[in-house]
């Protein structure tokens, strides 16, 4: 419960998820039928990147900062600049869109937000943020109980996006304990589930385990702009999708040696595997 996103928001791990995040709603967006978002640990909507937070910890300064005036950046990270640009409409990069406002940026009339955030100073923060709409649905809850309470949307077809913070030795376990259900009342769903990339055995034993509960089309992407390891710093991060939309693949293939060298704090690297 003291989890504060804004102390870390826009770095590398952010890029990388929201890049995954901008491309699969693009994706959704190809077919004309209403489609929802679950956002399981939403955040707080909006960050400021000159806030006391941001700045006592300016980590978004190697994360997007880096690439934000990029000449010509691939195609797919281009996109996912576009979207950023939509909330700094004066130029210069001050506001930092979390997935929620990446979200409801992009929805259609006919389509829908179901965000959750428990903490309560961000679920506030995160009402204030967001549109007072029937297409926006804020709740004040755990998002890993939302996985089996909110699912199927009423929509039948969606997006998912888990991303707890990890503050809990036990949150990858966690995670797929609650995608265990999830899978079963929501199963043709694509799902996002971003994890930090500190130990790769224990994301190879939590990505086995999806296996063994019936998952048999799932992407995983790797960066890192430095060496993981267990302890100390996020030098790296994971997102796992399930039922990966078309072209996902592709494009993440595209933008990773970009990011990894674009990022770069020494040893880089990325790895894109179908599981």
């Amino acid at each position: 419960m003291n989890y504060r996103h804004a102390f870390h928001v826009g770095n590398h791990a952010d890029v990388l998820k929201h890049l995954a995040l901008v491309l699969c709603l693009a994706a959704l967006k190809r077919k004309p039928a209403p489609f929802a978002v679950l956002d399981t640990h939403a955040g707080r909507g909006i960050y400021d990147l000159h806030s006391s937070e941001a700045e006592r910890s300016p980590e978004w300064r190697d994360g997007v900062g880096k690439i934000w005036d990029w000449p010509a950046p691939p195609a797919p990270v281009a996109r996912y600049l576009e979207a950023i640009g939509g909330f700094n409409s004066e130029g210069p990069l001050r506001t930092y869109p979390g997935s929620p406002a990446l979200v409801t940026a992009a929805l259609r009339e006919e389509d829908v937000l179901i965000a959750c955030e428990l903490h309560p100073e961000e679920h506030a923060a995160l009402k204030r943020a967001l549109p007072r709409t029937g297409r926006v649905q804020v709740h004040q809850r755990d998002g890993f109980g939302a996985l089996t309470a909110l699912l199927p949307p009423a929509q039948r077809r969606g997006l998912v996006l888990i991303d707890p913070p990890y503050e809990a030795s036990d949150e990858l376990a966690q995670s797929v304990a609650a995608l265990a259900p999830a899978l079963k009342r929501f199963g043709h769903g694509t799902y996002l589930w971003w994890r930090p990339l500190k130990s790769g055995p224990a994301l190879n034993a939590a990505d086995a385990e999806l296996r063994a509960l019936g998952v048999r089309d799932a992407l995983r992407a790797d960066l890192w702009i430095d060496a993981p390891a267990p302890e100390g710093r996020l030098n790296g991060s994971s997102i796992l999708v399930i039922n990966p939309p078309f072209g996902l693949e592709a494009s993440l293939r595209e933008a990773l040696p970009f990011l990894a060298e674009a990022l770069s704090k020494g040893r880089h690297g990325w790895r894109l595997t179908l599981q």
